[in-house]
């Protein structure tokens, strides 16, 4: 693309993302510096090419989604933080030290707010980590705590109360056979036959076996099955593109079944790069007026989640890009800290 057209593109673009209103040709001539009649046949050549759209025949242009990737592609300037904005992120997520769930809650709530879009944060699933050690301890009389170190350094525990005196299980024996025999499994190939023949040579009691190890078990397969935390769909309704409840339905309709799959939130490695899909390049027809910056962070050795957001195709883009690298960033970082043995 020439020059002077990539130019007039770039402040269509720039305009519109911070006006949500047709650009005219009399206000980048003027910017500019040449005529009107010049930025208009410029105007309607990237039309033509699906650069720009014209919404009405007397109004001005708006980006199509091959401006808006042209744009992202090519002429983006990089987005100068400031520097409360760096440490704001991360001093937040550094402060939440012992639950999981708490962590992804916070990033996906704090990339809402400073995004002022839908956010989302795709845990990482339990299916690329294995079980690499099993602890028992007696903590009172029915108390046992279960610890429960995964491959990639993460640990679970839970407290479960027992139908029983804890402190009178033969413990240290029973955890031997555990270690034996589930680890290096996957969590959700501990199931209750596994189990079953895991404790066969320990005299322990079926009601204990169900009770306790059972639910531990089903408990963290539950918590450790790739979960989906959204935030901010009130900031996303507030956009003039989403006031109509079509359109904000649709969106809606995908959150309600993101966890039972979709490529938009799968966790591929792909380093520390940002992601970016407009309009109509996604997939989902749901996000067809959507753009959509996603980017990974890394949890423990193996795994990986997705950190990113969702907002109108007219966002400002270098802000998102820099927001979502910077946010997995930090994810990554607050992960490093995560309690490991």
């Amino acid at each position: 693309m020439k020059e002077r057209k990539a130019n007039i593109l770039k402040h269509v673009v720039t305009d519109y993302v911070g006006t949500c209103a047709p650009v005219g040709s009399k206000r980048i001539a003027e910017r500019l510096g040449v005529s009107p009649a010049t930025v208009r046949n410029a105007m309607h050549e990237l039309s033509e090419e699906g650069y720009l759209e014209q919404p009405h025949t007397s109004a001005g242009r708006v980006p199509g989604d091959p401006g808006y990737r042209f744009f992202v592609d090519y002429l983006l300037d990089e987005y100068r933080a400031a520097e409360e904005e760096c440490r704001g992120v991360q001093q937040s997520l550094d402060i939440i030290r012992f639950k999981l769930e708490q962590l992804f809650e916070k990033a996906s709530e704090l990339l809402s707010e400073m995004g002022d879009c839908l956010s989302f944060v795709a845990a990482p699933g339990e299916d690329m980590s294995r079980i690499a050690r099993i602890e028992l301890t007696a903590v009172s009389a029915n108390g046992l705590l279960i610890i429960l170190v995964m491959s990639n350094g993460l640990i679970e525990n839970r407290l479960v109360e027992l139908p029983t005196h804890a402190d009178r299980l033969p413990l240290k024996h029973l955890a031997k056979t555990l270690n034996e025999r589930l680890a290096g499994l996957r969590l959700v190939e501990v199931t209750s036959g596994a189990l079953a023949a895991a404790v066969r040579d320990v005299r322990i009691s079926e009601e204990l076996l169900y009770g306790g190890l059972k639910r531990f078990f089903e408990e963290l397969i539950f918590a450790f099955g790739r979960k989906i935390y959204f935030d901010g769909t009130a900031k996303l309704v507030r956009h003039p593109e989403f006031q109509n409840v079509g359109a904000m339905g649709q969106v809606l309709e995908l959150i309600d079944s993101a966890e039972s799959g979709s490529e938009m939130f799968e966790t591929r490695d792909s380093g520390d790069s940002v992601s970016v899909v407009i309009g109509r390049e996604n997939s989902l027809g749901a996000l067809r007026e959507c753009s959509v910056v996603k980017s990974c962070f890394r949890f423990g050795d193996q795994t990986l989640g997705a950190i990113g957001v969702i907002g109108p195709r007219r966002m400002d883009y270098a802000r998102m890009i820099w927001l979502v690298r910077d946010m997995a960033g930090a994810l990554s970082h607050a992960l490093d800290k995560y309690p490991r043995l």
